[in-house]
């Protein structure tokens, strides 16, 4: 959380006189006073406080930990605390920083300007439009508080903050959409698909972090689709099913029923798959079979989903399988 400059100071807690700096800046640039975000709760923008102290004497030194802990992000009219709007926390997320894709990561490092005192980063987000500007507080030993929107304070206030501005999210409809269908080996009577879903906007790719349903059985392992006797002919599949994975898994266990069968019903063979191995992309595996299971219970209304892209903004798709060409479809 905390960064310690090589050049700071020890110094006891009673000696600490003042703040001789508190700035305010974004990590991309000192400069870059300005900075939106996309209003979805999820995308944040990294604010860099830089502290400086002095003591009784005004010789530089770091401030004290309890001073760190008492960092806040403050509204910079006003001075009073950010609303719940504003949500600050001290780590990132897995969620893009930056709209532009320009320096979304990068981060600033000290520099020689920073050499007597600690850098501090906190990483803010909004669930609604809003802009402000944003300044820091920070409270001394002797419990005076000092604001970096105060330039005229005695204890070492400044002048220093940052704009940030929560637009609204860029949302898109199932036109944007596309899913690929790749085949997976199979043995006899079987086949098994993977169809990847992807975000493209003109010529750029989107890359999607992960997607939510209601039907939380369907990231239970369970099919969001299954028809377990079609009625085709002998030269279509009597057994089809598809099913969702979770982000983080690897691997999907697919059944599908083969020519053998006892009283309790067809025997299944296992296929084990490889799954989200394609960056940015979503997973969805379909298998067929040319022996139905008629044990098995059907399900065949349309998959509602969210999907959640690379800056954290929810777009509402519906799953639904075309039945004639056994292939999906997205509204």
């Amino acid at each position: 959380m905390n960064e310690l400059l090589k050049d700071s100071a020890a110094v006891d807690v009673g000696d600490i006189a003042g703040v001789s700096k508190l700035s305010v800046v974004f990590d991309s640039h000192p400069n870059n006073v300005s900075k939106k975000i996309y209003a979805n709760e999820r995308m944040q923008a990294r604010i860099t406080v830089l502290i400086s102290c002095i003591d009784n004497n005004g010789r530089d030194v770091r401030p004290s930990d309890d001073m760190l802990k008492s960092l806040k992000l403050i509204h910079y009219h006003g001075g009073h605390d950010l609303g719940s709007q504003w949500m600050v926390r001290e780590v990132p997320n897995q969620y893009r920083h930056d709209i532009s894709g320009a320096g979304g990561r990068q981060r600033r490092h000290a520099s020689d300007e920073d050499e007597n005192g600690v850098v501090v980063e906190r990483w803010i987000s909004c669930n609604q439009l809003d802009e402000t500007r944003i300044a820091a507080a920070i409270t001394l030993p002797n419990g005076q508080v000092v604001k970096s929107n105060n330039p005229h304070s005695l204890i070492g206030g400044s002048d220093s903050s940052v704009t940030l501005e929560a637009i609204a999210p860029v949302r898109y409809g199932p036109e944007y959409f596309r899913l690929e269908k790749v085949a997976e080996p199979a043995d006899r009577g079987h086949k098994i698909y993977k169809w990847y879903l992807g975000l493209r906007v003109g010529a750029s790719n989107i890359a999607l972090q992960d997607w939510i349903t209601k039907d939380i059985e369907v990231f239970r392992g369970q099919p969001f689709y299954c028809d377990s006797w079609t009625g085709g002919t002998i030269n279509s599949p009597l057994y089809v099913v598809a099913t969702l994975t979770r982000t983080e898994n690897k691997q999907l266990h697919v059944w599908l029923p083969t020519d053998s069968a006892d009283h309790s019903g067809r025997f299944r063979q296992n296929y084990i798959v490889d799954v989200n191995d394609r960056a940015g992309e979503l997973t969805i595996v379909q298998g067929l079979s040319g022996w139905g299971d008629r044990t098995r219970p059907a399900k065949k209304n349309p998959c509602f989903i969210t999907v959640i892209d690379e800056y954290g903004t929810e777009h509402a798709l519906h799953i639904v399988v075309n039945e004639y060409e056994q292939g999906f479809e997205l509204k």
